[in-house]
């Protein structure tokens, strides 16, 4: 929990430096002088940094479950990759969100979508092998939270966006955004559905 605690507050500075380095990229008169910090070398290495505690948090949650002795979270090794794939997708998908909204390029958009999709393909791998994982104490999950697992995150988050990006369903405008709503739904379900299904077990 310490070394958690630690990226936490690591993760956190370098995001407050990222951010004081985005005003200093808004044009606002004074602050033109901070965008030193995203920018050149020291922009790099405060991005790259920021990014790779990113990564390890995002994991981080899965792996701090799975050490305890709770059932399913300390029954298989893949909680912290299942945790850090799901929060790749949550994220691609956040980040179309953010871009509709400021009208980013349509290669951009198209970008982060085959990004997305492929990363919930892996998801939906991974999510195999961890009920494969969990061996006997799988059986939890042939109720009501098993059906929640499918329903919510299986065909919500995951084959349903897929399939609305495969075949554009929807009218162009609408199946980015539905898609990306969807994955963000699936994201959250997963998590419900790992974290109390465990009181059931």
């Amino acid at each position: 929990m310490s070394v958690g605690s630690w990226a936490l507050a690591l993760f956190g500075a370098f995001a407050f430096l990222s951010f004081v380095g985005a005003l200093g990229e808004s044009g606002r008169p004074g602050l033109a002088p901070l965008v030193v910090l995203r920018r050149g070398v020291l922009g790099e290495v405060i991005t790259v940094l920021g990014g790779l505690l990113g990564f390890f948090l995002a994991g981080y949650t899965g792996v701090l479950l799975a050490v305890t002795n709770r059932p399913i979270w300390s029954d298989t090794p893949l909680l912290g990759v299942l945790f850090l794939v799901s929060a790749a997708s949550i994220s691609a998908a956040a980040l179309i969100l953010l871009g509709l909204r400021r009208g980013i390029p349509a290669y951009s958009l198209s970008w982060l979508e085959r990004i997305d999709g492929w990363l919930m393909l892996l998801e939906l791998l991974v999510l195999i092998a961890f009920v494969v994982s969990l061996g006997p104490v799988a059986r939890v999950w042939l109720r009501a939270w098993g059906a929640l697992l499918v329903v919510g995150v299986v065909f919500v988050g995951i084959l349903l966006p897929l399939a609305l990006r495969w075949r554009r369903w929807l009218p162009g405008r609408l199946t980015a955004p539905t898609a990306a709503l969807l994955v963000l739904v699936g994201g959250f379900i997963l998590r419900v559905v790992i974290v109390l299904s465990s009181e059931s077990a």
